[in-house]
């Protein structure tokens, strides 16, 4: 038979099934009889027909059918056959192939497949068989739930194999187990002891923010906050878990403090605040202790319901044998149920409980009666080790921690809760701080007379009571502080002395003050700058407060601070007189910002105010960028840096569009960063803004005494930029190097500008026209002087010398003096008749050396009446070095040999004839030239070498004494003051 028909025979017998019933045969029980009698060969008909299909495909066709069809039984048959379709599609290998399930290759029963698919992380397919398995009754009552356990149980080890050692993931995990718990409706006792057995497992590896929140996550579960239930645990064991997390959640408070760091709580959505692990831990034990009451409660009023049901039943128990059946068996179930209590009983700690009304009267529902030993057992297995962690040491410091933290009622409540009888004095001495804290604002002084009876008690107890009748309440509460030690309130006590102070400074009751947020306080303080630091860093050291709310605080404050110095013209200046008392100095802003254990958040906070505020000056948020830039770079925050220069480069088109150009300059000068703001220094130089650039550079030196490496680095990136921009811009160069005393760097500019107003002059037509000259030889002057400051003496002197050549120039426009070559040099010198002419020429042309003036005074050896004079200024001037004369010497001595008697010869010998006189007038200046030398051995040998000077040799002779050489041995004559005698 094909599908389709066995199809449309089973639609057709389900069809009939239905309007059997209505049919006008027979009724009543016949009738009855007969549909089930009906339904029940069907049913054996269909088994039959499952029972000779020769394969499993066919079968599974078949149970899809059956699955379908109505028997007219209620249902139970279509389940029954669903359950095995199920079954038929897991167990049989060769319907699996390729399902994707992977089971393996041999058939499976039903707790084969079911362990198949968990094994396997098959977890939806194992529940919807779970389902079936739950369906079908007998011991898979709880199926589903073990899926579900399986399945945390499987996170778990993935987790400690993969993502173990990241603190985010482990965090993550727990919350996908809670997730899968609440999604699949687990037991919350089976939840409660899968947390506190990890907690237990992980104690050592867990860090304890986390154990904490696993033994939330377990009390929550317990208690039956979460499923809103019956607690499923002993009231004497929840508290034992409960003080255990009162200490983990003060030593998460202790790590989160010192590490800097924030909760892993979430924020209040009601408050906006970020709520502390202490008040989030007590958010929840309360609303735990208010379930559990409010379960009180509605248990006491069923009891008394109950209670007089039980007493009209037994009014009426002789009328009605049926009830009185249903009457005792209530009571026998009444009976197994108080009798299980004395087995809980046994798990309490030894704590007194009798002040506890609660664990008299709640009636824990666990399991069925059948498993209650054994879930009694298991209770007490998962427990017992933090039974044996929390002793009488650990409860006490759980209270005073909590009251060391200021959470004064819950450590009241914890003591209450596991010792009522006891009661610690730190509770009276916080009582009495916040007794006296409350009368002493807004005067520390305080009469003896309004102190009641309870304060005066404790005063008196510890000594602390005054003989006057005033009282400094400030005083006071720092030794009530001294008497707490630390952990046990101390930290509480100065607390409320902070409160006190910041109260006094901001003129309101400290009841008030108390209330509210400590971040509320500081930003009241940082409103009054001027007068509150000292209470502001007090307040900051005894509460502990997020660095980044610090941050958004103090960057809130600066910017009503920077608006009002705005609007008030006072930014500029950055003087006293301002916006008293508000903060908007960048001196003052600096000394909050230490308050603030964390800089980078203070850059952040800068930056988000320019990034999200709309409306703010440019000048301010300038400011804002400045100062978060500064605090950036103190912290070595690269992303913070770059992060503000994409910021500063969307502002700068703002900038530029309405044309603000000092805002533009004061950015990137407060800033300081050329290297990444260089876009910044481009547009002004471009935009000619180098003179209020530097203007700016000066004040922000100047304000912040800058380092010379800042104004090194201002210095090398402006003229890059007039490199690259404005090369020949000159003006702009100078302007730069006499902002920054730049000497070298002036003195070069000025030659080159010298140089290039000669090579002006030179291509002029007109040389008449000395304007260029002028110019040239000013810049020489300048550049001289510059270079006298620095005791450059000889690149003084080359600009002197050029300034001198350029005055001859001007003086003598006929000749050519400016750019000669060495060779055109050389000839200019020797062409020159006076001195001075030529010592110009020599001092501008490198050419001032012995050698070279050899043959300029050899050229004016004809011309006895210039020699002497030009001899005479020489020697005015420089020394006639003996290189030079000798030379001088040689010259002669070659000239008079090659003329000798032949004056036939001298029109031809040189151009333009000589002399008759020649010989003459060459003597008489080589006379001049031995007349001023003073050195008679250089005399001597002048004349010696160009001959014809006898009388000049005879008069060096007898100045030596020199006896004539072909005489003998000389021997010093007695008496002669060194005369010589021959000896022959």
């Amino acid at each position: 038979m094909r599908l389709s028909e066995a199809s449309a025979h089973l639609g057709s017998f389900s069809a009939r099934i239905k309007e059997e019933p209505h049919l006008p045969t027979q009724v009543g029980k016949e009738g009855k009889i007969g549909s089930l009698w009906i339904s029940s060969t069907a049913v054996k008909a269909a088994d039959a027909m499952l029972s000779r299909c020769p394969s499993p495909y066919e079968k599974r066709c078949l149970l899809h059918l059956l699955a379908a069809t109505d028997f007219g039984d209620g249902g139970s048959a279509a389940t029954y056959y669903q359950r095995l379709y199920w079954k038929v599609n897991l167990a049989e290998p060769s319907l699996r192939k390729n399902d994707g399930l992977h089971l393996g290759n041999e058939p499976l029963d039903d707790a084969s497949i079911l362990t198949a698919l968990e094994e396997h992380g098959h977890w939806e397919q194992a529940r919807n068989w779970a389902k079936h398995l739950e369906a079908s009754g007998g011991s898979w009552k709880s199926a589903t739930h073990h899926v579900t356990e399986t399945q945390a149980e499987s996170m778990v080890a993935e987790w400690k194999e993969f993502l173990w050692d990241v603190p985010e993931e482990r965090v993550a995990l727990w919350g996908h187990c809670q997730t899968l718990f609440l999604r699949y409706s687990f037991p919350p006792l089976q939840a409660g002891l899968f947390f506190l057995k990890h907690a237990e497992a992980a104690e050592k590896d867990l860090p304890a923010r986390e154990l904490h929140e696993l033994l939330l996550l377990s009390l929550q579960w317990l208690s039956g906050t979460i499923t809103q239930c019956n607690p499923v645990c002993p009231l004497n064991l929840l508290r034992e878990i409960e003080t255990r997390a009162w200490l983990l959640a003060v030593e998460s408070e202790t790590q989160v403090k010192s590490e800097g760091e924030f909760t892993l709580s979430s924020r209040e959505p009601a408050s906006g605040k970020g709520s502390s692990i202490i008040d989030r831990t007590a958010s929840i034990i309360t609303k735990m202790d208010n379930h559990i009451n409010s379960v009180r409660i509605k248990s006491g009023e069923r009891n008394d319901t109950k209670e007089s049901n039980q007493s009209h039943l037994k009014a009426t128990q002789m009328s009605d044998s049926s009830s009185s059946a249903a009457i005792l068996g209530g009571a026998k179930v009444k009976r197994r149920a108080k009798g299980f209590v004395p087995s809980r009983k046994s798990l309490a700690d030894p704590v007194d409980r009798s002040n506890e009304p609660e664990t008299s009267s709640i009636s824990f529902n666990i399991k069925e009666d059948s498993q209650i030993p054994d879930e009694n057992l298991k209770i007490e297995a998962t427990f017992s080790k933090w039974e044996e962690r929390v002793g009488p040491a650990e409860l006490e410091r759980a209270v005073l921690s909590l009251l060391e933290f200021g959470q004064i009622a819950a450590s009241r409540q914890l003591q209450h809760k596991l010792s009522p009888g006891c009661m610690p004095s730190e509770f009276k001495l916080v009582d009495a701080a916040l007794k006296l804290a409350a009368i002493a604002t807004p005067n520390n002084k305080v009469s003896v007379l309004v102190l009641d009876g309870e304060l005066r008690s404790v005063m008196q107890s510890y000594h602390l009571f005054p003989n006057q009748h005033v009282i400094d309440a400030l005083q006071v509460l720092e030794s009530l502080a001294i008497l707490l030690t630390e952990g046990r309130g101390r930290g509480l006590c100065r607390r409320i002395i902070s409160v006190v102070k910041t109260a006094n400074v901001l003129g309101i009751p400290f009841s008030e003050a108390f209330e509210k947020h400590p971040i509320e306080l500081l930003q009241l303080l940082s409103l009054k700058a001027q007068d509150s630091f000292e209470e502001a860093k007090l307040l900051v050291q005894s509460h502990y407060m997020p660095a980044a709310s610090i941050a958004q605080i103090l960057a809130e404050s600066f910017l009503k601070g920077l608006l009002a110095a705005h609007r008030g013209g006072y930014m500029e200046s950055q003087k006293e007189e301002g916006p008293a008392p508000l903060l908007w100095r960048f001196s003052d802003f600096l000394k909050w910002a230490e308050l603030c254990p964390s800089e980078p958040e203070i850059g952040h906070a800068l930056l988000r105010l320019v990034a999200t505020c709309q409306g703010i000056p440019h000048a301010c948020e300038v400011e804002l960028l400045i100062l978060s830039h500064h605090f950036y770079k103190s912290s070595a925050c690269l992303d913070g840096v770059d992060v503000l220069v994409d910021l500063a480069f969307k502002k700068v088109e703002a900038y530029v569009s309405e044309g603000d150009f000092p805002c533009l300059a004061r950015l990137i000068t407060g800033v300081g960063n050329f290297h990444a703001l260089n876009f910044i220094l481009g547009i002004l130089i471009e935009n000619g803004q180098l003179d209020l650039l530097l203007q700016k550079f000066s004040a922000a030196i100047d304000a912040n005494a800058g380092t010379a490496e800042a104004v090194r680095g201002f210095r090398m990136a402006v003229l890059t930029l007039l490199k690259q921009f404005n090369p020949n811009d000159l003006d702009a160069f100078a302007m730069v190097y006499g902002h920054f005393d730049m000497k070298h760097e002036t003195a070069s500019l000025l030659e080159s500008r010298a140089e290039q107003s000669s090579k002006e002059w030179s291509l002029r037509s007109d040389k008449d026209q000395t304007d260029e000259l002028l110019a040239s030889m000013r810049y020489f002057i300048e550049a001289a002087e510059v270079y006298s400051s620095i005791d450059a003496g000889n690149k003084t002197r080359q600009a002197c010398a050029q300034a001198s050549l350029l005055s001859l120039q001007i003086r003598m426009p006929d000749l050519h003096f400016l750019n000669l070559s060495e060779t055109n040099a050389r000839r200019a010198l020797v062409e020159q008749s006076r001195f001075q002419e030529a010592l110009i020429v020599a001092e501008a042309y490198g050419l001032n050396q012995p050698g070279e003036w050899a043959l300029v005074l050899w050229n004016q050896m004809l011309r006895p009446e210039l020699v002497e004079q030009f001899v005479a200024e020489f020697v005015a001037v420089l020394p006639l070095q003996p290189s030079m004369l000798l030379e001088l010497a040689r010259f002669y001595r070659a000239e008079v040999a090659a003329r000798g008697d032949q004056s036939q010869f001298s029109v031809w010998l040189t151009g333009g004839g000589l002399p008759a006189e020649w010989a003459k007038y060459l003597g008489r200046s080589f006379r001049c030239l031995l007349r001023r030398t003073r050195d008679l051995r250089l005399r001597y040998q002048l004349a010696t070498i160009a001959t014809g000077f006898v009388d000049v040799v005879d008069a060096c002779n007898r100045a030596f004494d020199k006896i004539p050489e072909n005489a003998g041995p000389l021997v010093l004559r007695k008496g002669h003051g060194g005369g010589y005698l021959p000896l022959m």
